[in-house]
């Protein structure tokens, strides 16, 4: 162990690459090439020091993403950065130059590494692979590179390339050498593969040059030829020549002329030959092209559309007919198709559109309704941008796009029912509560009154039996009329949801709802003590607690029923659960008035979601679920209790 230890330390100490050993980050070991890289001025310098943070700020976090995967154990190739040697750093200021090197970075997790040793001895590199030392997940090693000479190296690299790349501006295709002393020319196979030739089959020699040429642009080539000879500093021109099926290509042949002395005669020409065929048959259909899908797809989700006014003609895509449940050979390509399925009422408003546009307007916009192949009209948003041969000319096409608003209606439609449903459940909870106030003061009132009266009447009948008995069953009638109308009242608006909230009205209700039906019920709470909620938000919950105890009392035949009422950090949960006979959720039907359906639209009006879980036999739950307003400073922190 102690000769192969030996035989490590002295490898990494002569290792002309840096190794460092990192614990939490910080350099607790270097080798002398780590040393001289990091420019650490003593074997101490560089210890403690954070490796990140002696990299350039645009390569500390790709380190610390490495690091991380390395202490994981993760095989993360080596990756690139610059690194401020420690012998130049000044603070205050920015590093010279001469101070940034150019780094690979590769590393492991070092888990040997034992944290007992004494990092400040740099000579003990034995240490890291003592089998006696405790592990640590929090240790890496790591290998640093100078890469600075071939970063050099890659630059002048790149320039040269660039400089080659600008001199063979044109040599993206064919190459060819034409030696005008002897006649030879060297074709490249790309150059005959463009003719449609295999490479045995082109002779090397102008002749093939000249065969395949199109007669009419033999003079036009013989002049350019001649102007080189003559001194032309460039050989250039378009040309046609045959391919090996017959048909010709478009080829932009381009040279640069070659001579043995400054002035003296051109010996060769080296060019290359690039094929404008597919350029040529693009150009045309190109500026159209762009021009359409640029405007189609300006403001395009849906359904796109090209009208020539002049022909009358359109295109439409795929998914605008496909909007109107239409395939596409079912829809002419004309405009008589839009105006058939324009609905009538809206037909002078597109003309108007259409007149404006002819006028000026810079675009084509209005929402119109087209009839679907069902029978039912569909609402779009129609936009177009306006083609002209020239600026200031007439219109000659729109482009444009349908967008499909159906969902947007449809949602339009749900949030205006959505508020009207909020203002009449509000509208009817603000009722109850003024009509349980009024009750409450006005028989109140009234009952005080009779109390006192029957009193004195029975203090006027004296010791008749027969009165006292007729005094003593009014009496009676007038303390069960006290309790009906403060069981009623309460029935209206529980007057403690409003003065001591959701918590206290749930407990009251839950009481006297379990001595009524007779089913035990526990009550959980935690928080809203002395926090309140909103006030439409505590109703909401108090009738959906209201309305799902109702069905348990009606319909599950449950022996134990628990509600938990919490509110957390981010939500406010509501629960309702019985052990009782349970149902199929995925055969139900909706019930009618205030059933499922009705509480899960009472949740909905304050952004609350209303889950049902049930099974036959397994009993029932109600899962009430919304986010927490903001909660005030004095908010209620206490633990949960049990009621």
């Amino acid at each position: 162990m102690r000769e192969t230890s030996d035989r490590y330390r002295h490898l990494v100490e002569l290792s002309p690459d840096g190794i460092l050993i990192l614990h939490d980050g910080h350099i607790a070991h270097l080798n002398p090439a780590a040393r001289r890289l990091l420019g650490a001025s003593t074997p101490t310098h560089a210890l403690g020091q954070s490796f990140v943070d002696l990299l350039q700020p645009e390569g500390r976090s790709s380190a610390r993403h490495h690091l991380a995967e390395w202490l994981k154990g993760s095989a993360t190739p080596p990756f690139e950065a610059q690194l401020a040697r420690l012998d130049s750093v000044h603070s205050g200021g920015p590093c010279p130059p001469l101070a940034i090197v150019d780094v690979e970075i590769a590393g492991a997790a070092c888990p040997a590494w034992n944290t007992v040793n004494d990092v400040n001895d740099v000579n003990n590199v034995s240490d890291v692979n003592n089998a006696d030392d405790v592990d640590d997940p929090r240790a890496v090693q790591i290998v640093v590179r100078d890469i600075t000479s071939r970063r050099r190296a890659e630059a002048a690299l790149r320039e040269s390339e660039e400089r080659l790349t600008l001199a063979f501006a044109g040599a993206q295709e064919g190459v060819w050498d034409w030696n005008l002393e002897t006649g030879v020319v060297v074709y490249s196979p790309r150059w005959k593969q463009m003719v449609g030739y295999a490479d045995d089959e082109i002779e090397p020699g102008v002749g093939a040059w000249e065969r395949l040429l199109h007669p009419e642009d033999v003079a036009r080539a013989r002049q350019v030829n001649d102007d080189v000879t003559h001194g032309a500093g460039t050989y250039e021109m378009e040309v046609r020549l045959r391919h090996k099926h017959g048909h010709y290509i478009d080829v932009l042949s381009r040279g640069y002329p070659v001579r043995r002395t400054p002035d003296g005669p051109v010996v060769r020409i080296v060019g290359t030959h690039l094929d404008l065929t597919e350029r040529k048959r693009a150009e045309a259909t190109l500026r159209e092209s762009e021009e359409r899908l640029t405007l189609a797809f300006a403001g395009a989700q849906e359904g796109v559309w090209d009208w020539n006014l002049e022909t009358g003609a359109v295109v439409y895509s795929a998914r605008w007919t496909e909007m109107l449940g239409y395939a596409q050979h079912e829809i002419e390509p004309h405009v008589a198709a839009w105006e058939r399925l324009l609905h009538p009422d809206d037909v002078e408003r597109a003309r108007q559109v259409h007149d404006r546009v002819a006028q000026g307007e810079p675009t084509y916009e209005g929402e119109f309704r087209l009839r679907h192949k069902g029978g039912h009209y569909v609402h779009v948003l129609s936009r177009g941008f306006p083609v002209r041969r020239q600026p200031g000319g007439p219109v000659v096409r729109i482009v444009g796009t349908h967008l499909d608003l159906t969902e947007r209606r449809r949602a339009e439609t749900e949030r205006a029912r959505t508020e009207l449903l909020a203002r009449l459940v509000f509208a009817q909870e603000d009722e109850r509560r003024r009509i349980a106030r009024e009750m409450h003061d006005q028989f109140g009132e009234e009952l005080t009154a009779l109390t006192h009266r029957i009193a004195a009447l029975k203090h006027v009948c004296g010791s008749s039996a027969e009165m006292q008995e007729h005094v003593a069953a009014l009496e009676q009638l007038a303390q069960q009329l006290d309790r009906d109308v403060d069981q009623l009242v309460w029935e209206l608006r529980p007057t403690a949801l409003d003065d001591l909230g959701l918590r206290a009205a749930l407990a009251n209700y839950i009481q006297d709802w379990s001595k009524r039906v007779g089913i035990p019920v526990e009550l959980h709470t935690s928080g809203l003590l002395h926090d309140r909620l909103p006030s439409e938000t505590e109703t909401t919950l108090y009738r959906i607690a209201q309305e799902a105890l109702t069905n348990v009392a009606r319909h599950s035949g449950a022996a134990n029923v628990e509600v938990i009422l919490e509110r957390r950090p981010d939500h406010v949960l509501l629960i309702v659960e019985d052990d009782g006979v349970g149902f199929d959720v995925g055969e139900a039907a909706p019930t009618q008035g205030f059933g499922l359906l009705g509480m899960q639209e009472r949740a909905s009006l304050v952004g609350a979601t209303l889950q049902i879980e049930s099974a036959i036999g397994r009993g029932t739950t109600i899962l009430v679920r919304m986010a927490a307003p903001d909660a005030p400073e004095t908010a209620d922190r206490e633990a949960a209790d049990h009621v």
